[in-house]
Parts: C-alpha cells; sequence; structure tokens
C-alpha cells in the first residue's frame, strides 16, 4: 500500500497582514528559516512521502505561485479549485484523483501553513496512524497534548485503546469539540482526556470516500461530476460553476463529527498552527525583555513585544505587550490580545477600495 500525501494549500492568511497579501498568501511566507510555510510541509514529510506521491490543493490564482516554490513536484500534483469550498471539497478531490490512480491508496492530509520543527517525531506520528490504518480501517487524527486552555482550538476526546502493535497510544475518538470558551477549555485541559484537533489525518482514500457518500452525498457526487468535466475539457465557466454548487462544509462538521470509525493518536512534538503574529513567539526565541524580534530592533523599557521589521530598525522605548509589523508600504501596530482583529482591516480596506494595500 503506498502512501500519499495531500497538502491543503489554499488559504489566504488575512490574519498575517500587511505581511500576507492576495498575490502572497501565508503559505508562501517565510517566517522561520529560509523556506516558506509551504516547502518546509513538503520538505517535512519527504523522507516518508516523495514528491511524485504529494499533492497540492491549492486555489487557481495561486497555482502558478505553487508551482514555482515547488520546483520538484509534477505540474500534475497540483490540484486548482475555481474557488475556495472548505476542507471537505478540497479533500474530496484529491481522493476522487488519487483513486483514479491508486484504489489501495493511503491519504495522508495536512495544511501547508503549519509549523512542525522536528520532522522525524512527525514523520513517525504518521506511520504510527498508518499503522492503526491499516489495522482498523479508521479515519486517523493526531491530536496535539494541550500546553494551555487554548480557546482557538477544536479538542478532541480520546476514549478506549485502538490496539494497534505499532502504534500503542492509539485511542477512539469518542467526541469532537469545536472552539471552546475559557472555563471549558480549562476543564478539558486538566482532565487530561482531551488534545487539540491540529487537522492532520490519515485514511485509505478509498475509506474516506465512503465516509463522504454517506454523510456528504451530495458533495461527492458534485466532486465526481466536476473531475468527470475536468477531464472531458469542460470551460473554466462551467467548472467553476460546478464546483460554486458544492456545499461548503469543513471536513471536521461534515464526516469526522458524524463517523463512526474514528481515532487518534495523540502526538509530543512542538506544533503550532501559525494562525497569526502572535505564533511568532512558537518560532523565535524571545529576547531578555521577552520581546521576539524578526529583523532589528533598539528598545528602552520595552518587553513583551513581537517585531517583524526585516528591512528596517525599529526603535521602541517603553513599549509592552505590542505587535509590530513594518512592510515597505504599511506599518501595523497592535495590541497582543487583539491580533485576530487583524482580518478586520482587512475588510475595512476591501470597503474603502483601497486595494493596493491588499
Amino acid at each position: 500500500m503506498h502512501v500519499y500525501a495531500t497538502i491543503l494549500a489554499g488559504g489566504s492568511g488575512t490574519r498575517f497582514w500587511p505581511k500576507s497579501r492576495v498575490h502572497l498568501a501565508k503559505q508562501f511566507l517565510s517566517l522561520y528559516g529560509t523556506q516558506s510555510l509551504l516547502q518546509n510541509t513538503v520538505a517535512r514529510i519527504a523522507p516518508l512521502i516523495p514528491s511524485q506521491r504529494t499533492l497540492v490543493v491549492t486555489a487557481a490564482h495561486q497555482q502558478a505561485q505553487t508551482a514555482e516554490q515547488l520546483a520538484d513536484l509534477p505540474r500534475a500534483n497540483i490540484l486548482a479549485e475555481p474557488l475556495g469550498r472548505n476542507t471537505a471539497a478540497a479533500i474530496a478531490l484529491a481522493a476522487c484523483h488519487l483513486l483514479h490512480m491508486d484504489a489501495e491508496a493511503l491519504m495522508v492530509v495536512l495544511p501547508a501553513d503549519h509549523a512542525i520543527v522536528d520532522a522525524q517525531a512527525f514523520c513517525a506520528s504518521l506511520q504510527q496512524a498508518a499503522a492503526a490504518v491499516q489495522h482498523h480501517n479508521v479515519l486517523m487524527t493526531l491530536g496535539v497534548q494541550p500546553t494551555y486552555a487554548a480557546t482557538g482550538y477544536g479538542y478532541i476526546k480520546a476514549g478506549e485503546a485502538l490496539p494497534t502493535p505499532e502504534a500503542p497510544n492509539a485511542r477512539k475518538v469518542v467526541q469532537f469539540i469545536e472552539k471552546p470558551g475559557v472555563d471549558a477549555a480549562t476543564e478539558m485541559v486538566i482532565s487530561g482526556q482531551y488534545l487539540w484537533n491540529c487537522g492532520i489525518f490519515v485514511w485509505k482514500a478509498a475509506t474516506i470516500a465512503h465516509e463522504m457518500r454517506q454523510h456528504l452525498p451530495a458533495l461527492w457526487q458534485g466532486i465526481q461530476a466536476y473531475v468527470a468535466s475536468w477531464q472531458a475539457g469542460a470551460n473554466s465557466e462551467t467548472l467553476h460553476y460546478q464546483y460554486a454548487q458544492l456545499p461548503s462544509i469543513s471536513i471536521d462538521h461534515g464526516v469526522l463529527e458524524h463517523s463512526a470509525r474514528v481515532g487518534v493518536l495523540p502526538v509530543t512534538f512542538a506544533w503550532s498552527d501559525v494562525g497569526s503574529w502572535r505564533a511568532l513567539a512558537d518560532l523565535h526565541p524571545a529576547d531578555a525583555a521577552g520581546n521576539v524580534v524578526v529583523g532589528q530592533h533598539l528598545g528602552r523599557d520595552s518587553s513583551g513585544l513581537i517585531l517583524y521589521s526585516p528591512d528596517k530598525l525599529v526603535a521602541t522605548i517603553g513599549l509592552t505587550n505590542l505587535i509590530v509589523v513594518h512592510t515597505d508600504d504599511v506599518l501595523l501596530i497592535c495590541d497582543k490580545e487583539r491580533d485576530q482583529e487583524i482580518r478586520e482591516l482587512v475588510a475595512m480596506l476591501q470597503q474603502r477600495g483601497q486595494t493596493d494595500y491588499l
């Protein structure tokens, strides 16, 4: 049984504005090291899955940039969506392609914009999850051990063991909880029974197809019709129309929360979904004052800052707990506790027609 990767790379990353733009989505950014998040994702799985067995699902307008960043990836392995319809559609599109290639294909599904430094531990976890899939034909998820009561992540309640010699920690999934409040998140972390849902999955392509037929029949039928039209050479207007008719739903809500065959593998490697500028603190060491700096910083009585200014010196006096991002044409200054509101600035620019800053 061959293992294939499906990398979901169609995001826009508006929370990383002003560095992330329409022409430079989050997955194309180099936020740590020299490679982009997308390039790091492909390199991380390379010891386990070669580029010939790696598919990337991206937006049509990002197809050329994806190919440019992944020069070793066969162009046919880049699947372009005419428009975004959430993760279930993207995964269905990849599964449909894989089943035409290899009826026994085992899929590893992972986002393009996460950060995992320990590639060896990550690949070992994928191998363990794959072993559980082969033994039990389940839909496996990876669950990260929570380090604090996060309210921005989904949680997975782990149940009884899923007996697998190669993966002794594999468990059955009892429940998915989507982005709880602070009190509920605190209780779940204290209980020790819950894991963060990091959005990385392992399953057989045939099994996820079966589950989609059962739980998302309109989506699966629509994807099959879309792929048939694409293979027949339909024009872009027809393909766009067909794809727009697909239900827009996440794989978690559409399938995993309803399926009776879901497992989870608890993992301990350091993981970040790189969800906002505050994530730079997970990727870079802080200085003695607790400042995380990408670029140059000169400060007096300044602490707890996150500064991104690769090309210009940032000088501060008496500032605390701020995000400062300096690009060629924009200076962003933001309270660290309100970084999720950056996307609202993007919406304001759209409303005002100031597209040069998008």
